[in-house]
């Protein structure tokens, strides 16, 4: 029997080297050491852990915002270039967007735990372009969010960006002056970026800046819409 169980100091040896593979571990103090049932449980804090989750507050949110339609490509967006369009061309959106966090991620880093966030989204945008009569634009797809900065204690930051599908009923103004004599697609891949930022105290009111990139990708058509705005976002 004791010849059977000669493998145990050694397999508690090797995970209390890895501590990051268990749960917290502490000193040994002389008492018994775990069988192989308790080897065997599901690893608790410290671990890396894929948890659905829970079933407690915000873990929806509410999203509206309104952006104008840019003449610069996502390129010149992300470097700075926040040209809007004009004429016939320009316009305002007014967006209204749910999201919901359908996972988070726990994962231990340099003595922290590290949460971001898998979700999914949808956005119904109303397009007021210059010329012509309002018209919708459906928007949805699956985001990653990042929640952790090391400013958080003093401005709740989070990053988020999504890829999905877009389709508009009409074909943006801008859309088809930028790429003249083309067909143009009504569906486009849809790429969503955005900042929040909160005060810790109410970390569930976020005040929104966001870029919403629309693009055939190649697939639907090559070139595409963007925008940029500014929303409010609660979260529940």
């Amino acid at each position: 029997m004791i010849h059977s169980v000669s493998w145990l100091p050694g397999l508690i040896a090797l995970l209390c080297a890895t501590p990051n593979l268990v749960g917290d571990s502490t000193e040994s103090d002389g008492s018994t050491p775990p069988g192989p049932d308790e080897l065997e449980a599901p690893p608790e804090n410290g671990s890396f852990a894929f948890e659905p989750a829970p079933r407690g507050p915000r873990n929806w949110s509410i999203q509206t915002g309104v952006a104008v339609i840019s003449n610069s490509d996502i390129g010149e967006i992300l470097t700075g270039g926040l040209n809007r369009a004009d004429g016939d061309a320009g316009g305002l959106l007014y967006s209204l967007t749910a999201n919901w966090t359908a996972r988070r991620f726990e994962i231990p880093c340099r003595e922290r735990i590290l949460r971001p966030q898998f979700e999914s989204y949808f956005t119904l945008t109303l397009v007021d372009q210059n010329h012509d009569a309002i018209f919708p634009d459906y928007n949805g797809g699956i985001g990653f969010r990042w929640v952790d900065f090391p400013w958080d204690k003093w401005l709740d930051t989070t990053l988020f960006m999504g890829i999905g599908l877009s389709y508009s009923s009409e074909v943006y103004v801008v859309d088809r002056e930028r790429h003249p004599g083309e067909d143009r697609s009504h569906l486009k891949f849809d790429w969503p970026i955005q900042f929040t930022f909160a005060l810790p105290r109410w970390p569930q009111h976020q005040l929104v800046l966001f870029n919403d990139h629309q693009s055939g990708g190649h697939v639907f058509d090559e070139g595409g819409v963007n925008s940029f705005g500014i929303g409010y976002r609660f979260e529940f």
